[in-house]
């Protein structure tokens, strides 16, 4: 729950143990195969495949269902261990669904990062940038208040002096003196300290409006959409475009390009989507459908 956020909890079946411990029909396989890793002091690095039932609530076509997957762990080569997932992936349908072409597109959270860290976005901005990433909605608002940051105008009084001074010692005491007016316990939720840097955090990127420059490269960014072959000569291009430095993001890239070719998968029927993701905390580098 805490990585893949609250939505998740209306998804599974949650009941409690007779000591009152938090438990839940499994979800997925992730979690499970890892703790068995554990458990089993297996070391790394060391690969795993599972297939079995989990359980969800609200799923179309039922609450019950198989799923696939496998989990890759501990090598050191991010490259290559990037391509043989996929191309296990493509492996694995082309057995189950013989016949079909099956069209691949890549996306690459890393460059992305590295795309707003070469922009000089203040840490705030990339993090909730980060968390939308792979949802066009979501990109579209956070970007719109990027260009035209909203008024501050929810905060009045003392809070709103505090904030704008980033006092966060003064606002945590201010909040928790008012918690305990109303009779609210810290312990219920965020610590007084907490709500106090996140308002501050918030009227912070309040106050940064990216230049048009930067916005029409972040923007142009976005727009990449190329067949993998040609995926590295036009991140190449954009960024000495835009003067940008994308570093070791551009770098892992281009390797993870060369790895793939090498396991026989046809990089001009693989396409690279620089605006393509998901937006959970989790996924941080190479995603692929």
């Amino acid at each position: 729950l805490d990585m893949a956020g609250e939505d998740l909890r209306r998804r599974i079946f949650l009941t409690e143990s007779e000591t009152g411990k938090t438990l839940c029909l499994r979800p997925e396989f992730t979690i499970p195969v890892c703790l068995d890793h554990i458990a089993s002091q297996a070391g790394t690095p060391r690969r795993y495949s599972y297939l079995g039932e989990v359980f969800r609530q609200r799923r179309e076509g039922g609450n019950e269902f198989f799923q696939a997957g496998i989990e890759d762990l501990g090598d050191t080569d991010i490259a290559a261990a990037d391509a043989r997932s996929l191309a296990d992936a493509h492996a694995l349908l082309s057995l189950v669904l013989p016949g079909r072409t099956l069209a691949i597109t890549l996306g690459d959270q890393t460059l992305f990062e590295a795309v707003l860290a070469a922009l000089g976005l203040p840490r705030g901005w990339r993090m909730r940038l980060a968390r939308a990433f792979g949802s066009a909605p979501m990109l579209e608002a956070a970007l719109a208040d990027l260009a035209n940051p909203p008024r501050n105008s929810q905060l009045s009084g003392p809070v709103a002096l505090l904030v704008l001074d980033g006092d966060q010692e003064g606002l945590a005491a201010h909040i928790a003196e008012g918690m305990e007016q109303a009779g609210l316990s810290a312990s219920g939720g965020r610590s007084p300290a907490d709500i106090a840097r996140r308002l501050i955090e918030k009227a912070q990127l309040r106050s940064v409006r990216l230049s048009d420059d930067a916005f029409s490269a972040l923007k142009g960014f976005l727009e990449i959409d190329v067949a993998l072959s040609g995926a590295t000569a036009a991140l190449e291009k954009f960024a000495a475009d835009a003067g940008l430095s994308l570093g070791p993001a551009l770098e892992n890239f281009s390797a993870r390009a060369k790895a793939i070719e090498a396991h026989g998968l046809s990089s001009a029927q693989i396409r690279y989507d620089a605006a393509f993701g998901r937006p959970l905390d989790y996924y941080t580098g190479l995603v692929f459908e």
